[in-house]
């Protein structure tokens, strides 16, 4: 009947549950006021530097695979990375040296550290020690580990006294160099002890993986089941399916 309602307009018409159709419209709102305060902010720093706001939004709009576009807008794990993190830090900074108020931008980090911080809390709240990490770089397919969330998850979990083994088949002690080796060691200095040489290993030894890469050979591995507990924090390809398992948990669906 409600269907009916929108017969001959343009645009497709998505047929969802009740409260899924309440939060559709709840996250349309919050994100466009999200993008208007976004740009403002945005503006009011450019203006304390001097720059022309609009130029620069107007190169940013123009970048239709990152900026304007689905990219980054499905719920996953937090961010990190040599840029993000850095150029976020850099920007509030600028702004609090020009003593421009960006809350926004402000609470950015601080909303992926607590984001972080729920995959910590959904492994503390299965009462299993023996933990398994699947993935530590930050970007698929290189060992890059600077900033990368998966080391600050690894740290946490090491520093609370878990049992935790990591397989990413892109790292290898041996082989980091230069800053990205400075930087576990920093972090992480126990990698060694941590990482396994295989899936077999992690699997065997972990009573709850987390998940954090799409490394084929990872996925093809996983078992159903209610053990051991996975902890799904990229939205595995069959996660609707494993959502009935009594072993599965998603991290933000």
């Amino acid at each position: 009947m409600v269907a009916k309602l929108y017969e001959g307009l343009p645009g497709e018409v998505f047929r969802v549950p009740v409260p899924a159709a309440e939060a559709i419209k709840y996250a349309d709102n919050a994100f466009h006021g999200l993008k208007i305060g976004f740009a403002n902010e945005l503006g009011a720093v450019c203006q304390a530097l001097g720059v022309d706001s609009h130029q620069v939004m107007d190169v940013f709009l123009a970048d239709r695979k990152l900026n304007i576009s689905p990219a980054y807008l499905r719920p996953g794990f937090a961010f990190g990375g040599s840029c993000l993190p850095k150029d976020l830090r850099s920007l509030v900074h600028a702004a609090q040296r020009a003593d421009v108020s960006v809350p926004i931008l402000a609470h950015v980090l601080p909303s992926n550290a607590d984001h972080l911080q729920r995959a910590v809390d959904l492994v503390e709240r299965t009462g299993k020690r023996r933990v398994g990490l699947f993935g530590l770089s930050f970007k698929p397919g290189t060992d890059d580990l600077r900033e990368s969330p998966l080391v600050e998850l690894a740290e946490r979990l090491f520093g609370k006294g878990y049992d935790l083994r990591i397989y990413d088949a892109n790292v290898s002690l041996s082989r980091l160099l230069g800053a990205n080796r400075e930087y576990i060691e920093t972090r992480l200095p126990h990698l060694g002890q941590l990482l396994a040489d295989s899936v077999e290993e992690v699997l065997d030894h972990a009573d709850v993986c987390l998940v954090g890469t799409r490394d084929p050979a990872v996925l093809a591995a996983l078992p159903h089941g209610a053990e051991p507990v996975i902890v799904d924090l990229i939205h595995l390809p069959d996660a609707d399916t494993r959502r009935a398992e009594p072993g599965y948990v998603g991290l933000a669906w």
